[in-house]
């Protein structure tokens, strides 16, 4: 499946993922600085370009309002579903402010409920939300990881692998049951049967 990849406006140490042939880039704002720092070119820019200072040089850029009903890399992943992706890899966007990074949740959380995918990579930490579905870690030893219910309960959830492991397990949206479980050297299996889970993990 290919997969639309999107930077953000915060620095990127390094890429874990990678955009492959048939991948597709969209810049946001700034994060048009960082993807050229990383060796590649945007296929799409869009931003209001409050961060950046002004709209760059560019071809295929657009321009939006400083003030708008969405983010920057809200927009982004819209214009990505526009174009028939529905697999999201976001860099740039994990850190920083706040309030942005917890918009980039509610982002991921709209990507899972229109049915797609969404990973969204930081320097420190990386999150994902699923929805009736599975999420999959290679064994690796040491390192904290997350899971909490998003809207509404989450039903048969079973976790493998981690420290704290769970089979048939109810996660309430106001419970933080799922705080600071790690890894153990196992692979890991998080699986959710009916309901929408973020999870959140220290990178390697």
């Amino acid at each position: 499946m290919n997969r639309c990849f999107i930077f953000g406006a915060l620095p990127v140490s390094s890429l874990t993922e990678v955009p492959g042939d048939g991948d597709y880039i969209i810049a946001a704002d700034k994060g048009y600085d960082v993807a050229l720092s990383l060796g590649l070119t945007p296929d799409l820019v869009v931003g209001d370009f409050d961060s950046r200072g002004s709209a760059p040089d560019a071809e295929n850029v657009v321009r939006l309002q400083v003030r708008k009903d969405d983010t920057d890399v809200g927009h982004a992943v819209g214009m990505g579903f526009e174009r028939g992706y529905t697999s999201f890899v976001v860099y740039g966007a994990v850190g920083g402010l706040l309030d942005h990074t917890f918009a980039n949740v509610v982002i991921a959380h709209e990507i899972a409920e229109k049915g797609g995918r969404s990973l969204f990579i930081g320097n420190d930490y990386s999150f994902s939300v699923i929805r009736n579905e599975e999420l999959s870690f290679p064994a690796r030893d040491g390192g904290r990881i997350s899971v909490f219910a998003l809207g509404k309960t989450a039903q048969s959830v079973r976790i493998e692998g981690l420290s704290y492991g769970a089979e048939n397990l109810t996660i309430p949206c106001t419970s933080h049951i799922g705080v600071s479980n790690s890894f153990i050297g196992k692979p890991v299996r998080i699986v959710v049967s009916d309901g929408t889970l973020l999870v959140i993990w220290q990178n390697p």
